[in-house]
């Protein structure tokens, strides 16, 4: 059995008799409950200390000496009877300051990347940034609504380079795109997986995706060419007649709504399925699950064939059902990501 370690001050606190540690590609911080319940004495009749956790304060979350969670302490939930007292402790990484706070609209320089302004915001919070893949061309310049969280503003600029934010075991934030990995560990039927529950639905797929954008008309570009700007693309899983229009915000042309016609069918795809597996343990053979990685899967209760899912969410879990880890996969292209264009703006601002 793993052992799981708060520490706060240097100090090692041990004996949870629960535990619920989330990771999520959909969450800019993870997160952790643990929960410890004692009786005042133990059997020899020692008298059991309190535990002063404060709220605020700074911790690492470690499993078996590996840190899983930097964060702090968001909520100490302290109670006891005439027989027994209890402490629930939860907190975030880091970078749930981020998610948190906003400010007013900051001026800031234009030609700079993602990665380059998120380390400029995230430096007064004593967050390091990093990014594992390209993060791109420098941003136009933007304009951030006063009172609009720094992580809201900075999940607007990851999404105009196609990148996710998320938060790594020593609370950095990192630039990143899935697949981070591919797991050498298999989840397979009959041998790891305990449990599973599937959700395949059709509801916000189509048979055709018709997608309309308003073109840049400028001397030679002017007219039906401009004003209707539009691409298809079919999903052959739909048969029935089922046709969607989605209509494009910015300036396009008829090449990229195609292409976005052809994304949309992915994502839709990919977005309507889904399975949260249960394993015993919170490793694999490598390491400890988490979001982002490429799983070998082979199921036939729920599958034909052998595929490769995406991990989007992992929580790691101990209560009297024991020690396990809840794995939510989903095809690839659910998170299969495209550049959002960015406004066409002039001002200098944030």
């Amino acid at each position: 059995m793993s052992e799981l370690a708060l520490v706060v001050d240097g100090d090692r606190h041990l004996g949870w008799k629960e535990i619920q540690i989330r990771r999520s590609l959909d969450a800019m911080a993870d997160s952790f409950e643990l929960v410890l319940s004692e009786k005042w004495a133990d059997r020899d009749g020692t008298t059991v200390e309190p535990r002063r956790l404060r709220t605020g304060a700074p911790v690492v979350v470690e499993i078996d000496g590996e840190p899983v969670i930097t964060g702090h302490i968001d909520d100490v939930l302290p109670s006891y009877d005439a027989r027994s007292h209890s402490l629930v402790v939860s907190g975030r990484s880091k970078t749930a300051d981020l998610v948190d706070s906003s400010s007013t609209a900051q001026p800031w320089e234009t030609g700079q990347t993602v990665l380059q302004v998120a380390r400029r915001v995230a430096e007064p919070f004593g967050i390091e940034v990093v990014a594992e893949v390209d993060v791109g061309a420098p941003l136009r310049a933007l304009e951030v609504e006063p009172g609009q969280t720094f992580g809201e503003a900075l999940g607007q600029l990851a999404s105009y380079r196609a990148l996710l934010l998320v938060a790594d075991e020593q609370g950095r934030l990192v630039l990143t795109r899935p697949p981070r990995a591919t797991l050498k560990t298999e989840l397979a039927l009959g041998e790891n997986i305990r449990v599973a529950r599937g959700r395949f639905s059709d509801r916000d797929r189509f048979g055709e995706v018709i997608v309309q954008g308003q073109g840049a008309a400028d001397d030679t570009w002017f007219g039906r060419p401009a004003s209707g700007a539009s691409g298809r693309a079919k999903d052959d899983g739909i048969k029935r007649h089922r046709p969607t229009l989605v209509l494009c915000d910015t300036s396009t042309d008829s090449s990229s709504c195609r292409q976005r016609a052809e994304w949309e069918v992915r994502r839709r795809w990919g977005q309507s399925r889904g399975i949260t597996y249960t394993v015993a343990g919170w490793r694999h053979q490598d390491g400890l699950w988490r979001p982002g990685d490429l799983v070998p899967i082979r199921d036939k209760w729920m599958f034909d064939e052998p595929v490769e899912w995406l991990i989007t969410e992992v929580q790691l879990l101990l209560d009297e059902r024991g020690e396990r880890s809840e794995i939510r996969v989903a095809p690839q292209s659910s998170y299969d990501l495209e550049a959002e264009p960015e406004p066409e703006r002039e001002s200098d601002v944030w």
